[in-house]
């Protein structure tokens, strides 16, 4: 059986921080709306496992990494979601070590919303359908670890 279908469809987890999230899909990736409880649309969330994206050429992904996509519509509070969604995904699957975007090189409006929310831009990368700009969330434990050569044991 191949890794891939080994590892289980991404979690959706409860929010908090008065927010509630309902999936609309199942299945390899999932689709759902996160909900503000003080008003607004709903902002809809796609999330998949990294191994069955295009992105995973892009960096050394684990097997439980996340991809993120976000659709906001205009003004809604989405880094704000982002604080609540992180920690929740990084709970609901204790071996996700990383969430990752990956919005168009151009959408300048979605890298502010994904750096406010707690993403650090990593790299660009061209992918078949055009460039992004990968970001990235670590678990605390992971963002932690020095990945400098002199720390490395030799």
């Amino acid at each position: 059986m191949a890794v891939v279908d080994q590892v289980p469809a991404p979690p959706v987890p409860e929010l908090g921080d008065g927010w509630v999230l309902r999936a609309l899909t199942d299945g390899p990736a999932v689709a759902c709306t996160a909900i503000d409880a003080d008003g607004g649309p709903p902002i809809l969330l796609r999330l998949r496992r990294v191994l069955r994206d295009p992105v995973r050429a892009c960096y050394p992904f684990g097997a439980h990494d996340l991809i993120l996509s976000v659709v906001p519509p205009e003004g809604a509070p989405v880094a704000r979601l982002l604080g609540a969604l992180v920690p929740a995904l990084f709970a609901a699957d204790p071996r996700c070590r990383r969430l990752v975007a990956a919005p168009d090189e151009d959408d300048a409006v979605a890298r502010a919303v994904l750096e406010a929310g707690g993403f650090r831009q990593v790299t660009e990368a061209d992918l078949p359908g055009g460039s992004v700009v990968l970001f990235a969330a670590e678990r605390p434990e992971v963002a932690g670890l020095s990945t400098a050569l002199d720390d490395m044991p030799h």
